[in-house]
């Protein structure tokens, strides 16, 4: 499997075996828009805060990652973006301040736990209630983008857990809402389906929309992020455009932060990375 060339390995599906193989895949931009948070703080009942952003502006109408070790933050910031958390600060967008009614109206989130988000009996059906007014033609674009097309009848809980997860990117892209968030949205997915899921976050972009994506995926990443949230202990500790020099430093990241050991064979990667050549353990 080592010796097989990129091509060949695109083919059967596989990931990367080394990181120094990841290439950006489009030329990055410097942001223009920015959305602003304002006293964005958030702590359990009788708990320690576990998120506290006094003032910061982050990008709006790009592919933004959100990077982090676990328990950085990182959910707990996407929840309380989404006003699923109540209490959690001002967001200001377009320069109109944002009420927790509103959030949960402009946003739609994609949980890494996606069992929780599928409802209905068939994936059209799952499509339709995220839709304003019924669309086939945007339905079926979205399934065969998302290679569901011919799974449209059976019940999600039939599928696989990459084709829920699929089902799930897919109600989001229908729904039309301002501001996506995912979280793990490639967790389980071969090369092919990350490189749909890619496309379709791209598409979005090029539609206006904010997206925001937690992940451990670098090739997601490089292929159609636009900038880089950095967080730690609850805070944002940096922030960078997803360029050149935004790739060696997240590549910098990911190796410092992780400790990897080097395995003989090909088994799938815990972080979301995909199928490579060693685990990535945290």
């Amino acid at each position: 499997m080592i010796n097989l060339d990129g091509e060949e390995r695109m083919a059967m599906g596989l990931r990367i075996y080394f990181l120094d193989e990841i290439k950006l895949e489009r030329k990055i931009t410097p942001s223009t828009k920015t959305l602003q948070l304002r006293d964005f703080c958030f702590s359990h009942k009788n708990q320690p805060e576990t998120l506290h952003i006094k003032e910061c502006d982050i990008p709006a109408q790009r592919v933004t990652v959100i990077i982090g070790n676990n328990g950085a933050g990182k959910s707990t910031f996407a929840r309380c973006f989404c006003s699923l958390e109540k209490k959690c600060g001002k967001i200001i967008y377009n320069g109109q301040s944002m009420k927790p009614k509103d959030r949960l109206n402009a946003c739609y989130m994609v949980m890494q736990e996606v069992n929780h988000q599928l409802f209905t009996e068939s994936i059209s059906d799952e499509i339709k209630i995220s839709m304003e007014h019924d669309d086939e033609n945007l339905e079926k674009e979205i399934l065969e983008q998302l290679d569901l097309i011919l799974y449209r009848d059976r019940h999600p809980m039939s599928l696989s857990e990459g084709q829920k997860q699929r089902v799930a990117i897919a109600s989001a892209a229908a729904s039309k809402r301002l501001i996506l968030v995912f979280d793990e949205p490639t967790s389980g997915l071969d090369f092919r389906h990350m490189k749909e899921v890619a496309s379709i976050l791209k598409e979005l972009q090029e539609k206006d929309k904010t997206v925001y994506v937690i992940t451990h995926d670098l090739e997601l990443i490089a292929d159609c992020c636009t900038d880089v949230i950095h967080f730690e202990n609850g805070r944002i500790i940096d922030q960078y455009p997803m360029d050149k020099d935004g790739l060696l430093k997240i590549e910098k990241y990911f190796i410092k932060e992780e400790s990897l050991t080097i395995i003989g064979g090909i088994l799938p990667s815990s972080t979301g990375v995909g199928w490579t050549a060693f685990i990535i353990l945290g």
